[in-house]
């Protein structure tokens, strides 16, 4: 009799050994879940930002278009040109910019307060003794637009 006991003793124990091989316990589980749900939001957060990703480009091609325009004037200015920096009416620029409308505009200002508008047209301010102007270039595209401002000096 002492000898089954022991016998179911050791069965029983080996059994439970069995039980806690298989399977997973709680803790591993929630663990597992819970790993998945932080791939699973990465993934999520990285797809949906490709679907938007094309307007970073558009604005750096539109960056790229306002900066050759100011720098155009730049070269103008250096060229010892201040008087044909002048303003350009709103156009539409050639493929592959086509969806680009591209505009500058030249305001004469006084040289203590840049901010201050000189009252008149171009030619006249052109003629005058003011030795400064601000340029601002405004590339749109559907629904959005940027600009640039620079101030260009006669000295």
């Amino acid at each position: 009799m002492i000898f089954s006991i022991n016998k179911l003793i050791r069965l029983g124990n080996s059994s439970a050994a069995v039980m806690r091989s298989k399977g997973f316990t709680l803790i591993e589980t929630l663990m597992v879940i819970v790993v998945l749900g932080i791939v699973g939001s990465g993934l999520l957060l990285y797809f949906t930002s490709m679907r938007s990703s094309g307007d970073p480009v558009i604005i750096v091609q539109a960056t790229s278009l306002a900066q050759e325009s100011i720098e155009r004037v730049i070269a103008d200015a250096r060229a010892g040109n201040f008087a044909t920096i002048v303003a350009a009416a709103p156009v539409v620029l050639p493929a592959p910019f086509d969806k680009f409308t591209r505009e500058t505009q030249v305001i004469c200002v006084n040289e203590a307060t840049l901010d201050t508008e000189i009252i008149g047209d171009m030619p006249a301010c052109a003629t005058s003794d003011v030795g400064a102007k601000r340029v601002r270039v405004i590339v749109s595209w559907t629904g959005n637009s940027t600009d640039y401002v620079t101030i260009i000096s006669n000295h």
